[in-house]
């Protein structure tokens, strides 16, 4: 098992250079190229006292950041309170294939459940077949459905 840390609302964050490397390779990842200083501020902006956004974040025994998600604490009238919108899951390469991603998701419904969110919903692009393996492999159901959003 690995340390993961809860960073909600933080001042400080463990290794911050290593958490926007990963969060820039997974942004590149989905197709969205982005400098590390907006990354910074993005991450930043997530932490700010009112912002129900929330990292996990795994690290190594060195305290090097190997993993994170990122996600949201939403309210739905659908399901009867709120519920995490997981945004992100990434592991980086050289633990990739170890069960970090699977132990990253057990850690955050944990969490979820035990700060009242009833219901866990994301997404994943339907080519990304590794990632919907995790899913599935953690008892998320897969679902056709069609994504749609507007910059405003």
């Amino acid at each position: 098992m690995h340390r993961i840390e809860v960073l909600q609302h933080a001042q400080r964050i463990v290794d911050l250079e290593g958490l926007i490397n990963m969060i820039h390779s997974q942004m590149s990842f989905i197709g969205y190229e982005q400098t590390r200083e907006r990354i910074a501020a993005e991450v930043a902006n997530s932490m700010k006292s009112e912002s129900r956004a929330v990292f996990f974040v795994g690290y190594d025994e060195d305290d090097c950041a190997i993993g994170f998600a990122y996600g949201n604490v939403c309210s739905g009238l659908e399901n009867e309170g709120d519920y995490l919108w997981l945004n992100e899951l990434y592991v980086s390469p050289t633990y990739r294939n170890m069960g970090l991603g699977s132990e990253l998701l057990e850690f955050v419904q944990i969490w979820a459940r035990e700060t009242g969110c009833v219901y866990m919903a994301m997404v994943t692009h339907p080519t990304n077949t590794t990632a919907q393996e995790v899913y599935s492999a953690n008892g998320f159901e897969l679902e056709n459905l069609v994504w749609v959003d507007k910059y405003l």
